[in-house]
């Protein structure tokens, strides 16, 4: 990108917070055994919809013009795996051996070997698996790493048949959408024709709409866009993952394409100012997703812990602000494993690989 668009970090950071809000009010109420305030939030899952409609828009914007030169494959992959995999794997990592030395019974002592290999390289698994044994948000890194393959198949061989064989397999979610795809329950094919993996595509299309046209009504796509996410929010039940029926895919994934392509194109043409903290949490934004449920189990617990030492105490605190000061905790140390660990380490792998490539 020419320009780097601040607008899109900011959001990131807003999808990363609606994310930890929205787990936070589940394991919260998990532990305490009633809401909190933090109940408002229950649809903070839509920023996982965001995230895939971003890294879609993202990935198609700077790579849009190396399809079909396999010359760039090799940088793409290292550039994707730097991306990913380190930080995952030392969160990952830790979790393990957390959970071994913790002596956590049902979980990496049923763990098999396979499950373990598939966790790290993030093959897709059962999503209950991931829960209680890994990391329970990594099954949307599943998600990216099979984009990031299609990309890398086009890099590779952009032919006719090779697009055609996308074009087929875009047919195919949707009719799996419609539950017209005579799939079954096969975990595989599910993943692969998973309306979600449509919201990369829709992120690929507001990236080649900017790329090849110019926009005036800028701002009437973002009114829509929000008017269109408020609406989906307000049909939205409780634990439900879609609006009255409507899959995410069409209640979420075209109003955050529209939200995309309105803010790329109002910070094209005019000077946006936006708070450094705000651009500072869409960068920490990968790392604060992966901790965080870590955080809000433990600090939870500790602060359940220690009001309960004071039966006044206990009274007095208003469990939404033990909801608050957890909630405050877990996004903070996911800045603080930004600034001190994710951040240098991209650096120095990205700086390592390179010098070498070059």
């Amino acid at each position: 990108m020419n320009k780097k668009l601040n607008l899109l970090q900011v959001y990131r950071g807003i999808a990363a917070l609606l994310v930890v809000l929205s787990h936070g009010a589940t394991i919260l109420y998990r532990e305490f055994g009633q809401n909190t305030l933090l109940q408002i939030f229950h649809f903070g899952w839509i920023g996982v919809d965001f995230f895939f409609v971003l890294s879609g828009f993202i990935i198609f914007y700077i790579h849009q013009y190396d399809l079909g030169k396999p010359h760039k494959l090799k940088s793409f992959i290292i550039k994707r795996f730097i991306r990913i995999y380190p930080l995952y794997w030392i969160v990952l990592a830790s979790k393990v051996l957390a959970s071994t030395f913790a002596n956590y019974k049902d979980t990496i002592y049923q763990t098999s070997a396979g499950e373990i290999l598939k966790a790290f390289l993030l093959v897709p698994q059962d999503s209950e698996i991931l829960n209680t044994k890994f990391i329970g948000v990594s099954w949307t890194l599943s998600y990216e790493i099979f984009f990031y393959c299609l990309v890398a198949a086009l890099i590779l061989f952009n032919t006719k048949i090779c697009r055609a064989i996308i074009v087929a397999w875009m047919v195919g979610v949707l009719l799996n959408l419609f539950n017209l795809l005579p799939i079954g329950n096969n975990f595989p094919l599910m993943f692969i024709f998973d309306e979600h993996n449509l919201e990369f595509v829709f992120g690929c299309l507001a990236a080649y709409t900017i790329s090849q046209s110019k926009f005036k009504f800028k701002n009437s796509l973002i009114y829509a866009s929000l008017f269109l996410l408020v609406l989906s929010i307000i049909n939205t039940k409780y634990g439900e993952y879609n609006v009255s029926g409507i899959p995410s895919l069409i209640s979420y994934g075209i109003p955050f394409t529209l939200l995309i392509i309105g803010s790329v194109y109002l910070e094209m043409s005019s000077n946006v100012n936006i708070p450094l903290i705000l651009i500072y949490l869409g960068d920490a934004s990968y790392s604060i997703y992966l901790t965080h449920g870590f955080f809000l189990n433990n600090v939870s617990k500790i602060l359940d812990a220690l009001f309960r030492k004071s039966e006044v105490l206990y009274t007095v605190v208003n469990f939404n602000i033990i909801a608050f000061l957890t909630v405050v905790i877990a996004v903070t140390m996911g800045c603080l494993i930004h600034t001190y660990l994710e951040k240098p380490l991209i650096i120095n792998l990205r700086n390592k690989v390179f010098a070498k490539i070059t």
